[in-house]
């Protein structure tokens, strides 16, 4: 009998130790389960997560992209603007110029400029023009576009031989003149001739206010210019420095020059009588 007992006994402890095997797999496929689960879980929030966040970077890359092209866009506007607006500044002030003949009164101005210095007085064919003008005209030729270097310097003079003095006051009213050679003096400035070395004595850097001449009107008759000429009198250079304003011609006088080869001569001057009307 004791050994039924103890066979049942030995049965049963088999029995309950298959059961709590059963069960704890059981719960470890349960624990498995909601491990499994769980990590499906993130894995997917975190992939919807990703997905959000790539969202979000590419529409933050789209607007910058955008936000790119926008300014350049607006700097190329800007800059073709400003291309433009420059473009029809040059080509107002081009036509402008041709119309107004700019540039040929410039020359003009600057061919008579020695001339205009001396102011002076009137003259034609029937009147010669005074001895001391054409020689102060010629010299004052040589100090505004001659080469200086060219010359013998003495302290702060240049000699030059009066066959160039000849040269230049051709150059400005033709040739035929009979020019009788002497020192030119006054109270500002001095040119002295020396008979022995047949030479003038001329200051290299003189200091001396003169009108300057503005053309304000060319008219043309064959190969005759007249020139309708402003006189400009010297400005102080702290009156030019505070005023915005153009300065107004003293007074008018009228040049008529004549065609020689590719350059001019000046055949007569004429003092206009009253001032002329600024808008002929």
């Amino acid at each position: 009998m004791n050994k039924n007992k103890e066979k049942s006994k030995d049965s049963a402890e088999p029995k309950s130790k298959r059961r709590k095997e059963s069960d704890n797999r059981a719960e470890n496929a349960e624990i498995i389960d909601m491990l499994d689960s769980a990590f499906n879980e993130d894995l997917s929030e975190l992939s919807e997560l990703s997905g959000l966040d790539e969202e979000q970077n590419d529409t933050a890359k789209g607007k910058a992209e955008n936000k790119n092209h926008f300014i350049i866009g607006l700097f190329v506007m800007v800059m073709s603007a400003i291309g433009i607006i420059c473009t029809v500044g040059y080509i107002i002030g081009f036509v402008g110029d041709i119309v107004n003949n700019t540039k040929q009164k410039n020359e003009f101005a600057d061919f008579i400029y020695p001339v205009v210095i001396c102011d002076p007085a009137p003259f034609d064919a029937s009147q010669r023009m005074k001895n001391e003008t054409v020689i102060s005209a010629a010299i004052w030729d040589i100090i505004l576009y001659e080469d200086q270097s060219k010359y013998e310097t003495e302290f702060d003079y240049i000699i030059v031989p009066e066959v160039e003095i000849e040269q230049h006051a051709v150059k400005l009213f033709g040739a035929g003149l009979t020019i009788e050679h002497t020192t030119i003096a006054s109270i500002d400035l001095s040119f002295y001739y020396d008979e022995e070395s047949s030479s003038y004595r001329i200051p290299s850097n003189p200091k001396y206010f003169s009108y300057s001449p503005t053309v304000t009107e060319i008219t043309k008759s064959g190969n005759v210019y007249t020139l309708t000429v402003g006189y400009i009198s010297p400005t102080p250079s702290w009156l030019a420095q505070t005023s915005s304003e153009t300065p107004e011609p003293e007074k008018y006088v009228e040049y008529t020059l004549t065609e020689s080869g590719d350059s001019y001569i000046i055949t007569a001057i004429r003092q206009y009588e009253t001032v002329i009307d600024e808008d002929f």
